[in-house]
């Protein structure tokens, strides 16, 4: 991740005495990434307790967890996880340079690049099951399975974040790039194929099932985070070629500022949720 490329020296405390960053000379880069990153925190925490919250609330009451409770559970934990973390981590790699926090930071940050993009592939193919495989979805609607296939999602997480701690620029490439190359087409197929089915089964209709209506909205909200948070990374990885040739450059003006559109996805996911249940202002 962004804090191994730091020209750091190290003395007894882990503190770095002498470096001022690795971007100190392209530290617009750096400026956008911090900035926007730390405001997307501000908002994006208080929202994420509010989903916990109501999930919580919701349990409380009696009600079970559903499948799309439980992936969003696991989401939200990631997501307010790595949020809480953004302003200390901005902060290091500003002021700081303990290298202790670059090491949480980049360890922290596979929340957010890895688990984010596979739990919303996750929703997505469990909605999809639910619209388009019904009969299959009810005789296998059960939370077990679910809780499976987090505790997986969460192994590859913690896997990644781990091996982001010992491999400089992990993040930025192929292996990493490698999560959205399964999520990413996994999300958009599984939309379209709702989509369809949706339209065919109530062409022209103003009214749509309840269920079918909460599916859509599910589907709607993945788009939104398919478009903020997983599309610029890839495009930055695959197009970064093409705004420069020097390695430095790209790290300073793409491939570190363009992480702010995962942090845009951790904070406007859950504020998509609490709309969704009608917890926000209209």
């Amino acid at each position: 991740m962004l804090y191994h490329t730091q020209n750091s020296s190290s003395n007894g405390t882990g503190v770095d005495a002498t470096s001022e960053g690795h971007c100190a000379d392209l530290i617009m880069g750096i400026l956008v990434w911090a900035i926007f990153s730390s405001l997307f925190s501000i908002l994006g925490c208080p929202a994420c307790a509010s989903v916990l919250w109501e999930l919580l609330q919701r349990h409380r009451a009696g009600a079970p967890f559903t499948p799309n409770d439980i992936f969003m559970l696991n989401l939200t934990c990631m997501d307010f996880v790595f949020l809480l973390f953004i302003p200390t981590g901005c902060c290091n790699y500003l002021l700081w340079h303990f290298k202790i926090f670059q090491v949480a930071t980049d360890f922290l940050t596979a929340l957010n690049l890895s688990g984010r993009p596979l739990l919303t592939a996750c929703i997505c193919f469990d909605c999809y099951l639910a619209v388009v495989r019904p009969v299959f979805y009810r005789t296998h609607n059960t939370p077990t399975p679910r809780v499976v296939v987090c505790a997986i999602v969460w192994g590859l997480t913690l896997t990644q974040g781990a091996l982001s701690t010992i491999i400089d620029e992990f993040f930025h490439s192929p292996w990493a790039m490698s999560v959205y190359i399964v999520a990413l087409p996994v999300i958009l197929t599984c939309n379209v194929s709702i989509l369809c089915a949706l339209r065919s089964t109530f062409p022209g209709k103003a009214q749509i099932h309840p269920k079918k209506k909460k599916a859509l909205q599910i589907i709607t909200n993945s788009m939104v985070m398919t478009c903020v948070a997983y599309v610029p990374p890839v495009l930055g990885y695959i197009l970064g070629g093409l705004v420069t040739s020097d390695d430095h450059e790209y790290e300073c003006l793409v491939a570190i500022p363009i992480l702010v559109a995962p942090a845009a996805g951790s904070a406007v996911m859950p504020l998509l949720y609490l709309g969704n249940l009608g917890k926000l202002p209209q």
